[in-house]
């Protein structure tokens, strides 16, 4: 596979969960395949917690986090005492359970904001790759999906990457709801048809026996489900309270994907490029007819926690 002879040629990798959340936890088994080639992996991912466990819409900046260590002006070292206003990180979760710290990753400064600092950060601490870590697949939206309900992380980090000596793991198959599982392969099937799939591994059932009581007690689906799905189970889930999956072992694939060929098949990653803070790039998904995740928390704090 193309994805064993790169990882062959790499030292140091950064791996990012691309779309917030829970993401930053499939990490886990992409770094436990990067091992395989003994490559030293850096976790990371974008800190933006969901409106079921803070009530703030959008992501968090990086002075907005007590107890973490500032690297420059979209990146922090997060440990497992790392919260906002006491509420305890899902990467804060992650460090505790890796016991090292893990990179928090702040989109609210935009693409160029975030493109400065990842830059930086990489000459900094000799790092060869950055991964952008995609539970579920929604990092492969064109914009047009029925089901696709958020595109502004994805495509912030998504437009850095492009600028990076990077790659894309696509864990889980669909596992976050949003994407169908016939999009998922017609998009991986035009990836593949521009040499762009470097390969694909399986999330083992012995990697997941060793996680999983530890992603059980993570408020994350989209990273869950490949852990499940590995162990064997086979049927359906519930997920963005409405939505349901179907789930088996293709849940627990990981696909490694070119950023380049991605981006020149979507315009998200374009659409987002040069934008100055969140609030510019999600303009800018407004003025193509995009619906963000941001917009959806925003309405929901105005609807249920506005005065209180």
């Amino acid at each position: 596979m193309k994805i064993a002879k790169l990882l062959k040629g790499i030292d140091r990798a950064l791996l990012i969960g691309m779309g917030g959340g829970g993401d930053v936890v499939s990490t886990l088994p992409v770094a436990e395949f990067f091992k395989l080639f003994d490559v030293d992996c850096i976790h990371g991912g974008v800190i933006w917690e969901r409106v079921a466990r803070d009530r703030k819409p959008g992501p968090l900046s990086i002075e907005e986090i007590d107890n973490c260590k500032t690297v420059n002006n979209c990146l922090a070292w997060i440990n497992s005492e790392s919260n906002y206003r006491d509420l305890k990180l899902i990467a804060s979760q992650v460090a505790e359970f890796l016991n090292c710290e893990v990179l928090g990753v702040d989109i609210t400064k935009g693409e160029v904001g975030l493109t400065k600092s990842l830059k930086d950060f990489v000459e900094r601490e000799g790092v060869d790759l950055v991964v952008g870590v995609d539970a579920g697949g929604d990092s492969l939206a064109r914009g047009y999906e029925r089901g696709l309900h958020s595109p502004l992380a994805d495509a912030i980090v998504l437009s850095s990457l492009s600028k990076l000596n990077s790659i894309v793991a696509v864990v889980g198959f669909g596992s976050d709801g949003e994407l169908t599982r016939d999009e998922i392969e017609i998009y991986l099937s035009e990836i593949a048809r521009m040499d762009g799939v470097l390969g694909a591994s399986l999330i083992t059932c012995d990697f997941a026996d060793n996680v999983a009581s530890f992603v059980e007690g993570v408020y994350t689906t989209a990273s869950k489900i490949p852990i499940v799905a590995s162990r064997g189970y086979c049927g359906r889930v519930r997920v963005w309270d409405k939505n349901v999956v179907d789930v088996s072992i293709l849940n627990a694939l990981i696909f490694y994907v070119k950023t380049d060929v991605i981006c020149k098949l979507s315009s998200l990653p374009k659409v987002v490029e040069g934008s100055v803070d969140l609030w510019d790039a999600n303009k800018r998904l407004h003025n193509i007819g995009l619906r963000t995740e941001l917009d959806y928390e925003i309405e929901v704090f105005e609807r249920e926690f506005k005065g209180t």
